[in-house]
Parts: structure tokens; C-alpha cells; sequence
């Protein structure tokens, strides 16, 4: 990933699209990327970033509006591509998956993007992807990867991909796992707290085999099965629903482990995951129409109530959106949906953002679907204690369709995106800053609000475990609260999620207890914030919850082959691997071999794999200890198949036979199937070599000065050299006039 200055301002062809921003206090250059494919990757190391009160304006005079409202900024650098769905990963960075961004000319010719965002430092890379990952399911897999779920095997019409990858932070990069049974486009993904995942819903593949229209009526086949994932173990049997979903359907694990499926339709429906079984009719809304375009969030869990389980839903429909909110409580005998305040303006294509106070932010949408004169630019705050809004401010960018927002570790949210038409997007970036975040001083100014802070805090916590908070503070904390890393798109965020701690106070220190299980918390990543008596968070701190936080994960190694290599179609390659565990035992190994005939091993040495289509592949192996534990960051291999077939070159200009004439003749030569990153062209003239050329590419043009040669019919010939020593001739005649 290569970084460069550039502002993007308007949209850039697909050959200038920037690599990268770099931000300061002022720009000192700006100018537009070449093509990203001529750039070589930047690894960066993953660390815990310095969140600071930086990001919030200082010591300036701000309205009054700011303390109850909050603070609206447009940040000064441009999003470079569009922002179809946002992660917040576990170094405090932004993963974005574009894909196709909306932009179909670009299957075309394949050019599918993702980007690595540090909101600190104002940088966004950009890196290509080898397939499209448009319109996918995205979640962490709890070991700090996120793990991309489905995608666009086509855009008119569209149908799902059945491939999954995983992005591994610490070497930015995507590597391909085990593929789903179908493709999936506008799937969920949905976190079950024992390490294991389901996928459900989405477009199925051009090929599906589930043969039942989705409810648009388009004709198109919508995957109903259920898929369980677990790392070692791959996908498991696909699981029919008795019912066909919606696209992205709003899905929510609960503390007795069911998951609750609480929209787009107006019939709620629980799934239990341990039997595969299906409670239809489950609920009905208040709201007589679907809510397209609406969220969901699961209010937060408390150990004072026994994690009783609340679900909001709020906005939605189209075209005419609906301001209405309803709230179900899981927990009751015979559980329905009721309506609580509406919020302040309708809303469709909006999102919503529960923030460490348990305060729900709803913003963006627009009150007529994908139409930005109605967009709906004020946000509201909602108290699940009161169940009344309050104004958020007003935000400057319309956030419709393709619009995602993000809770940050230092409790502002990140609101990108916006894509009502194909081949545009809004680039501008806003940054909402809570009210908690603004005090006023003695002269009426606005100030940041003083913040407690975290001294220090375990990177690992157990479940049920009690562990010790550090913080000067401890004395006026009224609460400490896990908030899992969000993913954001479509309305909805499949992980956001947020566990209320129970504790003690000390001098200096909080004893706090973590959650009891998966179930309440699912294992992964979460930003643990204090909160003081006035409602001001601290800047969080990354944990990760675990069943087994003192085990050190295995280390593993691909010892075969000993790096990148290049291979011919058919031939096989030698994989053997090792590994190492500081404190537990090496218990299993999970191979994956996209492109090649044997997809996967459980094998510490697989031995000789085999390929037979040409291609780029990235093998991984993943280390496992004996408690289930694996390794965060397995080692990967290139391998690059290349196709046995012989180059063929060809003349395009002239034609053989034609008739040419001019002190001047240019000669355009294409060749296919040839390897390697270079070919060098000849051509002559009656056997006369009259010019060479070593290109990148697989076209050449040269020029044959004629002065010497006499009118009548002369014989063209050419070879191509790739760059691995294979060569390709071509003849032909013409006739000089």
C-alpha cells in the first residue's frame, strides 16, 4: 500500500485513483496517484494508537448548542473511495471494503478496492482486492481478523460470491478461507460467542441452488440456508430457513443464545442456533409497512437487570420514510413490539450508533428514499432510561444510501459514505463530537470536558473474571462499559454492542467483574470505557475477552515451500509446515489452498497439492493449540500459476495482405498466454529486424521506415520474449504502394 498526497477533489479515473491522504496542518503538495497495480505494498506494524482530546476543538468560543447538541466537523481530507462498509479493527485503524464501489463499469475491468484508515494520522491506503467484496458480511473473527464474508459475482443483475477472506491487520493484507457452500450478496454475519459465526441470507450465486425468488420480486435467488463457521473447522453444513429473509436482515445474538432477527419485514422471527430451528411469527411490528433503509440496535446489556435483552428499531420504508421507534423486550413471556417517542425527522438509508453512555445516536437518511433534497440532516439522541430524543446537531453531508457510521476509541463517531447514483459517492468526512465532550469555563467559553482516564487495564480478560482498572479517577466513576469494535453498512452494524460492568472502587484502581459468558459478550475485541459522574467517557482502552486469556497463542510456519514461487498449469507444489506454543500444545493445523485441487488439510505436512488453472493464490496455514487457541496471524504463501499454453502473437496493423503505403508504416502487435511481468517484441522486414521494444504490456507498436524498400510485396515477421524465456512468432505479407 503505497501512500501519496492527494485530495481527491471529484471523482478520479480508474487509473488515478489515489493509493493514499496524508494530512497535516496544511497540505505542501497535492497531486493525483498513478495506477495503484504500479505501486508495491506498504506493510505497516499494527499498534495501539494515541487517541487524544487533539481531535476536539479547543479553547475556541462555540454556540451554546454544543454542549447539549454536540459538534458537527467536516474533516479536511477526502474518503478516496467509496465506503460501502466500514470495521473498526482491533489497533484502533478503519478497515474499508469498497469492492466495485457501486461503479459497474469496474467489473469490467476487475478493479475492486479496500482501504486501511488511521483517523489519527489522516491516512487512508489504498490496496486492490482480487475479487469483489461489493456488498459483503464483515465481522471479527475474535481473534483481531475480520473476516469478509460473500460479495458481487456480477452487478446487473447481481448475484453473491461464495468466497470469504480474511484481513489480517498486522500484514494488511487479504487472504483467501474456505469458501461457503452459495454465494452470498447482502448477507449478515452474526457473532454466537463460542468462537463460531453464522452466515444467512444474501443473493445467491448465478448458479444457486435455492430456487425461491426474494420478496422485491426481481426474480432474483436469495440463499436461505444458515452456515456456521468456526477457524480449523471451516464452514459447516448449510441449514434451510423455512422462510425466505430479507437482504441484510437485522440480526442479533441474545444471553440465552438465540438470535433475533428483528427487521426489514415486520414479522420478527428467533432462530436457535444450538438445534438449527426456526420460531416464526415470533412478533409483528406496530409499523403496518416493512422498514427498509431502518436500523437496529440491542440496547445495552446490564448485570443489574441480568442482561435483559432490548431491541430498538427505528426509521426505515421507502420511498416515504417513517420517524417512528419501536422496542421489544426479549425477556417477557410472551414478548411484542411497542412504540416509544418518534424521532425528529423520518428517516431511510440512516444509521445508528450506540454510544458509551448507552445513548443511541440516530443520523442521516433522508425522508424520500435516495433523494438528497430530503436528506435528514439533524441527528437524535436516544435515552433507553427515559426513552426520549434529544437534538444531536446538524450535520453538513446528506448520508444516504451506502453511508456508514463508527464509534471511535475516543468516543466521537466517524461518518462516512453516501451513493444515491451509481458511479459517485460523497468523499467528505464528518467527525461527531458528543455533548460529553464540551464543558463550559468560568467566562462562557466552550472547553473540552475533563476526562477520566485509564491508567492501565489487562489486555486480556477472562470471562466472569474480576480484573483491575488503574485510574486516578476511581472516586468519580459512575461506570465502566465494554463497547464492541463496530462494523457498519446498509443501516445496519453487525457487531456494535455494549456491556454495562459491574465494580468496586479503590484509591487509584476500579475492581471490575467481566461478562459471565460469550453469549453476553461473544470473544474479540472491545474498547473499555469509564465514565465519570457528569457522563464524560475516558479515551478507551482496547481489551480483548477471551474463555482463555492466559494462553499464548501458537506461532506457525510454512516450511515448504520456503517462499513465493511461480509454477506451470498442472504442476503441484510441496506444503509443509511447523509450529511453535510458549505454553500449551500444538494440537492442529488448518491448511487452505484457493485455486488448487485439494482445498484444504488438517495435515501438519499436506505434501504435493496440485493446480490446474492459472492464477494468483495465497495459501495459509493456522496453527491451533490443545485449548482451542490459534494463531492471529498465520503465515501465508504466494503461489502464481501460470497457463501451459504457447504464446500466440499476432499482427493487428497492418493485415495480412493489405495494402500499405507512407515513408512511415506502424506495425501494432498483440500477443496472449504469455508469463512473467515483461515481453520483448521484434519485428522485421523481409528478415531484416527493423526495431525491438521490452513493454509491461501485452501490445506493441513499432515503425517501418520504407525509404529503402521497393514498392511490391515485402514478408513481416515478429517475436515476443516473456520475461521466463518463452517465445511466439508471427508472419505475414503485405504490399508497399
Amino acid at each position: 500500500m503505497k501512500s501519496i498526497l492527494s485530495p481527491l477533489h471529484g471523482r478520479k479515473s480508474r487509473g488515478q485513483r489515489a493509493a493514499a491522504i496524508f494530512v497535516g496542518a496544511a497540505l505542501a503538495a497535492i497531486f493525483c496517484a498513478p495506477s495503484l497495480r504500479a505501486h508495491e505494498p506498504k506493510l505497516k506494524e499494527a499498534s495501539q494508537p494515541a487517541f487524544s482530546e487533539a481531535r476536539i476543538p479547543q479553547g475556541a468560543p462555540l454556540p451554546q448548542s454544543e454542549v447539549t447538541d454536540g459538534s458537527w466537523e467536516t474533516l479536511s481530507y477526502l474518503m478516496p473511495i467509496n465506503p460501502i462498509h466500514v470495521t473498526l479493527t482491533h489497533d484502533g485503524q478503519i478497515l474499508v471494503v469498497a469492492g466495485s464501489e457501486n461503479y459497474p463499469p469496474e467489473h469490467q475491468v476487475g478493479e475492486y478496492y479496500a482501504a486501511v484508515w488511521n483517523t489519527q494520522t489522516g491516512t487512508i491506503a489504498v490496496q486492490p482486492l482480487l475479487w469483489d467484496l461489493f456488498c459483503n458480511g464483515m465481522l471479527d473473527l475474535g481473534d483481531g481478523r475480520p473476516i469478509i464474508v460473500g460479495g458481487s459475482s456480477a452487478v446487473a443483475p447481481p448475484y453473491g460470491d461464495y468466497r470469504a477472506s480474511v484481513f489480517d491487520p498486522a500484514t494488511q493484507k487479504f487472504n483467501e478461507v474456505e469458501s461457503m457452500a452459495d454465494g452470498r450478496w447482502y448477507a449478515t454475519v452474526t457473532n454466537l460467542g463460542d468462537g463460531t459465526f453464522m452466515a444467512f441470507s444474501g443473493l445467491a450465486s448465478k448458479s444457486g441452488t435455492a430456487p425461491i425468488p426474494d420478496n422485491d420480486g426481481g426474480g432474483n435467488v436469495v440463499n436461505k440456508t444458515v452456515e456456521f463457521y468456526k477457524i480449523g473447522t471451516g464452514w459447516s453444513t448449510p441449514y434451510t430457513a423455512p422462510w425466505t429473509p430479507p437482504l441484510y436482515p437485522r440480526m442479533h445474538l441474545l444471553p440465552n443464545g438465540n438470535v433475533f432477527c428483528s427487521g426489514e419485514q415486520r414479522v420478527s422471527t428467533m432462530f436457535t442456533p444450538s438445534t438449527q430451528t426456526w420460531t416464526l411469527n415470533y412478533a409483528t411490528t406496530i409499523y403496518a409497512r416493512t422498514r427498509k433503509g431502518g436500523s437496529s440496535v440491542l440496547l445495552p446489556l446490564s448485570p443489574a437487570t441480568g442482561y435483559i435483552p432490548k431491541v430498538m428499531i427505528m426509521g426505515g420504508d421507502t420511498p416515504n420514510a417513517t420517524a417512528t421507534a419501536e422496542i421489544i423486550d426479549l425477556s417477557a413471556v410472551t414478548p411484542a413490539w411497542r412504540s416509544v417517542a418518534p424521532m425528529s425527522l423520518p428517516r431511510t438509508r440512516m444509521n445508528a450508533v450506540i454510544l458509551p453512555t448507552g445513548k443511541i445516536l440516530a443520523l442521516g437518511g433522508s425522508a424520500k428514499d435516495e433523494d438528497g433534497t430530503t436528506a435528514s440532516l439533524p441527528a437524535d439522541l436516544f435515552d433507553p432510561t427515559t426513552e426520549t430524543w434529544t437534538s444531536a446537531g446538524v450535520a453538513t453531508y446528506p448520508r444516504l444510501y451506502h453511508s456508514c457510521a463508527l464509534l471511535m476509541p475516543d468516543g466521537t463517531v466517524e461518518v462516512v459514505g453516501s451513493n444515491p447514483v451509481k458511479g459517485t459517492y460523497e468523499q467528505h468526512i464528518e467527525l461527531y463530537s458528543p455533548a460529553y465532550l464540551f464543558a463550559v469555563d468560568g467566562n462562557g467559553n466552550v472547553i473540552p470536558a475533563v476526562r477520566p482516564t485509564i491508567t492501565s487495564a489487562p489486555a486480556e480478560i477472562g470471562y466472569g473474571s474480576d480484573f483491575t482498572i488503574e485510574t486516578p479517577d476511581a472516586a468519580n466513576i459512575s461506570s465502566a462499559v465494554l463497547m464492541r469494535n463496530g462494523s457498519s453498512t446498509h443501516s445496519f452494524d453487525f457487531e456494535q454492542r455494549q456491556i454495562q460492568l459491574s465494580f468496586t472502587a479503590a484509591d487509584g484502581s476500579l475492581t471490575a467483574t467481566a461478562p459471565p459468558t460469550g453469549l453476553i459478550a461473544p470473544p474479540g475485541y472491545y474498547m473499555l470505557f469509564l465514565l465519570n459522574q457528569s457522563g464524560v467517557p475516558s479515551i478507551a482502552q482496547m481489551v480483548h475477552l477471551s474463555s482463555t486469556p492466559n494462553d499464548l497463542p501458537p506461532k506457525g510456519s510454512i516450511d515448504s515451500p520456503a517462499g513465493d514461487i511461480t509454477i506451470n498449469v498442472d504442476d503441484s507444489v510441496n506444503f509443509a509446515g511447523s509450529a511453535t506454543d510458549p505454553d500449551n500444545t500444538v494440537a492442529a493445523y488448518s491448511w487452505v489452498f484457493p485455486g488448487a485441487m485439494t482445498e484444504t488439510s488438517s495435515e501438519q505436512n499436506p505434501g504435493p497439492v496440485s493446480y490446474c488453472d492459472p492464477g494468483t493464490y495465497v495459501v495459509s496455514m493456522t496453527a491451533i493449540d490443545a485449548s482451542g487457541v490459534n494463531d492471529p496471524s498465520p503465515p501465508t504463501r504466494t503461489i502464481t500459476v501460470q497457463s501451459n499454453d504457447p504464446i500466440v502473437l499476432s499482427f493487428t496493423k497492418p493485415r495480412s495482405g493489405a495494402l500499405v503505403h507512407g515513408k512511415k508504416i506502424s506495425i501494432s502487435l498483440s500477443a496472449t498466454n504469455t508469463q512473467g511481468s515483461s515481453n520483448t517484441f521484434a519485428c522485421s522486414v523481409d528478415g531484416t529486424q527493423i526495431g525491438t521494444t521490452t513493454v509491461s504490456t501485452t501490445t506493441a507498436t513499432l515503425t517501418w521506415i520504407t525509404k529503402n524498400y521497393a514498392l511490391g510485396a515485402h514478408t513481416l515477421s515478429a517475436t515476443i520474449t516473456d520475461s521466463n524465456g518463452r517465445t511466439g512468432t508471427a508472419t505475414e505479407s503485405v504490399t508497399l504502394q
